[in-house]
């Protein structure tokens, strides 16, 4: 496939899959970015911009103040959820997909259900992973772009071939390789169009917020965390995973190996 036809692909399964994709996301992400929101509502000492405006000792007022040990507590709370719920929709969404795409549906109770018993080797491949990213990053400015893009069918490896966490990223070096420099181009752009998008639908939600202060508006700030994340980590998700199966298309075969399975199962037995 080209990267038109991952794109296409991805818009195309994601739209196929939306029900148990969004429900499945739904269920981790909302809790998250509700509880991140909320210990938020303190934020400028929960005014308005126009209050603050009108009046600029109240800035003052809120510097002084500072953030309350609540605020850090949510802060932590949701860096901590979110470390964990990362590679658990990711994969769950993987699972969703590979189902799809080798004709099959995956409903979302069996989808989870199926991420719960590979969550360890998840959150270990999450953490390896991350650990080598700031590496890169410590040693050049773009030296991250090296480990994400040998270890991005990574994810998609553990759910569909049930390996370890070493062996999933073994495996994604591996079909990797060949291909480095155009997997490397489609890990930027999506990327980047994922970033682009999550910022274009929660700036509006955003900008209210802060209009009408976090006292209240900390549940638009809510809405605006929740909506682009159900839209912009299935995205990024299935894109790894057609990435994966390209890749196994082009160096092993895959397809060929598909079409003889389909063809041993439907032969006529003596």
């Amino acid at each position: 496939m080209t990267f038109g036809d991952i794109l296409d692909g991805s818009f195309r399964l994601l739209k196929a899959n939306l029900r148990t994709i969004v429900l499945v996301a739904a269920v981790f992400l909302i809790p998250v970015n509700l509880v991140a929101a909320f210990f938020q509502r303190d934020l400028l000492g929960g005014y308005s911009l126009l209050r603050l405006l009108d009046d600029p000792s109240l800035f003052e007022e809120a510097a002084s103040t500072g953030p309350s040990n609540a605020a850090l507590f949510g802060s932590l709370f949701a860096v901590a959820a979110s470390i964990l719920v990362t590679p658990f929709v990711g994969g769950a969404i993987s699972r969703i997909v590979a189902a799809s795409y080798l004709g099959g549906e995956l409903e979302p109770g069996p989808a989870i259900r199926a991420t719960g018993r590979r969550f360890l080797a998840l959150l270990a491949v999450f953490f390896f992973t991350l650990l080598l990213k700031l590496a890169g990053l410590l040693l050049c400015l773009v030296g991250a772009l090296v480990p994400m893009t040998f270890f991005l069918v990574t994810t998609p490896a553990v759910m569909v071939e049930e390996t370890g966490p070493i062996q999933a990223m073994a495996r994604s070096v591996a079909l990797v390789r060949p291909r480095f420099w155009q997997v490397m181009g489609i890990g930027i752009v999506s990327g980047l169009m994922a970033s682009f998008l999550g910022n274009i639908l929660s700036a509006p939600f955003s900008f209210v917020a802060l209009a009408v202060g976090y006292r209240w508006g900390w549940i638009l700030v809510a809405i605006g965390g929740i909506v682009p994340a159900l839209v912009t980590t299935p995205f990024v998700s299935i894109v790894a995973t057609l990435v994966y199966f390209d890749l196994r298309i082009r160096n092993e075969g895959f397809d060929l190996q598909m079409i003889a399975a389909e063809l041993d199962r439907s032969a006529p037995t003596r």
